[in-house]
Order: C-alpha cells, then structure tokens, then sequence
C-alpha cells in the first residue's frame, strides 16, 4: 500500500510539472457545461447531485463508478425529502473495487458487474446502458414507472434489454434522442449529460407533466397539468416565447391552458420549489402525409399526432392494427359496435393527448404479457384478422343504437361471422390498465379454448363452479356470463394477483382454484411463449 501511494505521490508531481509547462488555456472555457446543458447541471450542483470533484470535465465520458456515486446522491436526496427507506443488499463484492457508492448501487440493484466477478468502474457507459441504470433508480426510488412511449429511427439497435427502460426514460422526459430520429443507444455518456438527466429523475418523482412534447396549431387551446409532491403548495408556469405559446393559469382551479399564438418552438416550464420540468412546443399548421404502419398498410399521418409514434411501437410489439380516429375502416359486416361520426371531433392536439394516454394505458397492460404472446396468439388466428379501435364513447353506436355510455369507459371484442374474418376490441372512454386487459381477455382466453376444444374446454370450465357460489369467480360480474368470467379471470390474475391469493388462501376457493389450473394448462399446452416462468400466476393453480 506504501508504494501505491508514493507512485501516485510521484505522479501527481509528473502531471503538475507537465501542466506548468504546457501552453496556457483559458480554464474557464474548457470547464464549463454545454449551453445547452448548463441551466440544469447548475440545478443539479445546487441540489447536491453532484460532488465538488466532479464539477469539471464537463464533456468527459462519465465512468460507471461516477455514475454510482451520482444515483446514490440522487438517492439520498429522495429518502431525505419523502422518508425513502434505502435498504440495499449487503452480499454484493467485487474483486476490481470496495467503492462504497459502487457497492451500495449495486445493492440496490441499479448497476451489476460483468458476470465473472468485476465491476470496471472506470469504464464508461454507452446510452443504452445509463437508460437501464436511470430506470432502474427511478425502480430502486419506489416511483410508480409505466410504460412510456418511443421509438426512433435506429430503434433496431437498441438491445431487447435496454428497450423497455429507453421508451420509459424518454417518455419521462428524462432523456432525449440525439437529432434526425435516433436515440444513439451504443453513444458514449458525458458527465453533463449524467447530471443533467439525474437532474431531470429526480424532479421527475416529484413532478410529471401531462407531456413532455405538444403539437398545436394557431389558435388552439389544450388544457394540461403539472403533479407535483414537494415544494412550494403551487406550480409556477413560464413560457419561453409567449409570442409563440401563451400560458393561462386559473387562479381558481389552478387549471393550466396552452394558448398557441403564432406558428414557431417554445417551451413550457411548470416549477415548484427545488424542482422543475419542461415540455416542447411546436405550433404548426396541421398537415397530412402518407404513412404505414407495421404491416405495411397505408395510414394517415398528421403532422399534430402526438400518439403517432407510440401507436406504430406499440403495434409492432403486440403484432395488432390500431386504429383512432380519424383514420378506420368502419365497413366490417355484422359488427355490433360501430361508431355513429367523427365529423364533431376536433383533430386537434387535446385529442391526440388523450389518444396518446390511453396507449400508454394500454401498453402498461400488454407490456405484463409474455414478450411475443399477443404475436402468437394472434398468429394462431390465421387468416383470421385482429383489430383494435379507440374512439371516444359519445359516438359508439351498440347493436345500431346509440350506447349512452357518456364519459364513461366501454370495450367491446367482436366475434365477426362474417366473410371480413376479422376480430375487433373496442375500447371507448377513458380506461385503465386493468379495462385494457379484460377487453384483450376476451380475445386471448376465448382463442385458447377454441384451439383446445371449445365445446369440450367451456364444459369443463363451467364444471368448476357449477355448485361453488361467488367463491368460484373472481369478481360478481365475472358471474354475468361465461365470456366475461374468462376474460375477468385473466385480468385479475395480471393486475389484480394479491386480491386472487386472498381469496385462495382463505380455503374455500378450490373451484377459483381449479379454473386457474385449467387455464394455465391450456394457455401453456396453446402457446410457446406461455410458461409456468412467464405466467407469474403458475404458483396459484397449486
């Protein structure tokens, strides 16, 4: 240990003679953020995000064990302002470093080592790699991470690992792409580029937009928000360009509107103490263009479709068509729920926002599936089309007959006798993940027994509960009918696990039980991707 020291003594000595003798540069320059970078990497420092030593260099690669030290910082400000309880594992070694931050990530699972017993701490780390350990300190914060939309040009190239936490990042608001379409996820990482996306993380748990990007035209109004859980009791909005997006605030309700002025960029601020989050602004006069989605079908894309995006991601991952307004095709024979017109709706971006939630909804529910499931079970369909719709529930016709549903939510999956073979899923309203899976229940569960058998599968599955009263079904309207048993069964046993073990473990629920089994052996005996592994329920069925 003597001798490592006194090299680096003599080191130490070698640079600082090496430095006096080199040509003077103006150190200001060389150690100051990007512009770009600089507002929030001053916040950062401010907040403590960012240790005395490492505000310089702005522009070097961060190595992996700086970036430790970083999340465990960003860490400790949480359990300091919301009582976070930090609990990381105490069996975590490396053979390359004791470093105490490295060792507490790693314990908290944000960061692994190299799988043979190093960690490389002074290595550095690709976009990718800072989207999963970003994510993964939002997960270590107990913040409730959903889907988010993203998808670039390069999206191929990010790796199946990294996909989901780079949508999530970028979705969040947390990270961007890097210019023409791409994300870069093999790009190095910078320092500032580490400060300024913790920075945004952290404000992140404490504050979340409605939307990180608005597309508006002249004119238009779109009501949004800002949530918040520290800092001062109200949000303080600015715009960056009032002449281009105007922000008016009721001081009553507290509600935010976006007045697009004139054709231009801003951006909108929404601050609350410590912390604050920004979204982009184009005004633009709305256009159309040719586009397609993943079958190569031709789709109308407008310029002012926010969802465009996320729709074509998420269609590519679920093998489905996903249709909004104002583009499907409404000619399907023997359809029992059509919509009446769209001619009322404006296709302005409140619609495309809502259009845009519902998806990441949608997706939070589809993203719990087995990876490729819903591309089997749709492949297992044939020639057999599938389709989803979303449009808004005052315009549902039900069976011919306007639905009267209201605001409220309604999914409808259609089994189509006609010529057309294709099986549609509503969904109208506002949702939840949960109304997501019910509806997608129909298709998924109602397919499986017909490959198995459908007259032979629904008798058994009726056999169950023939004498077992509510113990046998998960909820009371699962009861209403056999359809809607299957499909509340496989969207309680997603979303709804703790409160089907509760009704197991009190003893009575052998039938509930021996419906789940059933399931699980038929899903597993249809489907490839379905396993006792990736049906996290396979533990119930006993």
């Amino acid at each position: 240990m003597k001798k490592r020291r006194q090299f680096r003594r003599w080191l130490s000595l070698f640079c600082l003679l090496a430095l006096l003798a080199a040509p003077a540069v103006p150190a200001a320059a060389a150690e100051q953020p990007d512009r770009w970078a600089q507002a929030e990497v001053a916040q950062a420092v401010e907040l403590g995000l960012v240790p005395a030593d490492l505000q310089n260099g702005y522009g070097k690669d961060i190595t992996r064990a700086e970036f430790c030290r970083l999340a465990v910082l960003c860490l400790e400000e949480a359990a300091r302002v919301n009582g976070l309880d930090l609990t990381p594992s105490r069996d975590v070694r490396f053979d390359d470093t004791s470093d105490p931050s490295v060792l507490t990530a790693a314990g908290l699972g944000i960061v692994s080592g190299n799988g043979k017993g190093s960690f490389l701490p002074d290595n550095g780390i690709t976009r990718q790699e800072a989207a999963v350990m970003l994510h993964n300190t939002l997960k270590a914060m107990g913040a409730p991470i959903g889907p988010a939309g993203a998808s670039f040009s390069d999206q191929g190239s990010i790796a199946a690992w990294a996909s989901g936490p780079v949508s999530a990042m970028v979705g969040w608001g947390v990270m961007n792409g890097t210019g023409g379409g791409a994300f870069s996820p093999l790009g190095s990482y910078t320092r500032q580029q580490a400060y300024v996306t913790m920075y945004r993380l952290l404000s992140s748990v404490y504050m979340r937009m409605e939307s990180y990007a608005y597309r508006l035209q002249p004119g238009e109004r779109l009501e949004t928000g800002c949530c918040y859980a520290t800092g001062s009791p109200s949000a303080a909005w600015s715009s960056s360009d009032p002449a281009v997006v105007a922000i008016e605030k009721d001081t009553g309700s507290g509600a935010v509107t976006l007045r697009a002025v004139a054709p231009g960029a801003a951006s909108v601020t929404c601050r609350s103490g410590d912390f604050q989050m920004t979204a982009a602004v184009t005004v633009a006069q709305a256009t159309a263009a040719a586009g397609s989605d993943f079958t190569g079908a031709s789709r109308l894309h407008y310029s002012n479709d926010v969802a465009w995006d996320l729709c074509r991601a998420l269609e590519q991952q679920i093998g489905i068509q996903i249709f909004y307004l104002p583009e499907f095709d409404d000619t399907v024979p023997g359809a029992v729920v059509t919509h009446a017109t769209f001619g009322s709706v404006t296709l302005g971006g409140a619609y495309f926002q809502q259009v845009y939630q519902e998806l990441l909804k949608m997706k939070e529910a589809f993203d719990l599936y087995p990876d490729g499931f819903l591309k089997e079970v749709v492949a297992k369909k044939g020639s057999r089309r599938t389709q989803i719709v979303l449009f808004p529930s005052d315009m549902v016709l039900f069976d011919g007959q306007v639905s009267g549903m209201g605001g409220g939510f309604h999914g409808e999956h259609v089994y189509d006798g006609s010529g057309a073979r294709c099986d549609r899923i509503y969904y109208t309203g506002t949702g939840d993940p949960y109304v997501y899976s019910h509806e997608m229940g129909h298709m998924v569960v109602s397919s499986a027994m017909i490959a198995n058998g459908w007259t032979a599968s629904c008798n058994q599955w009726v056999s169950f509960t023939a004498n077992s009263g509510s113990e046998g079904f998960v909820s009371g309207y699962a009861m209403v009918s056999r359809p809607e048993d299957f499909a509340e069964t496989w969207a309680y046993l997603w979303h709804n696990r703790d409160q089907v073990e509760a009704m197991l473990s009190t003893g009575r629920s052998e039938a509930l039980r021996a419906k789940i089994a059933y399931l699980t052996e038929v899903l597993i005996k249809q489907y490839k991707t379905a396993t006792r592994e990736t049906l996290p329920w396979s533990g119930m069925a006993g």
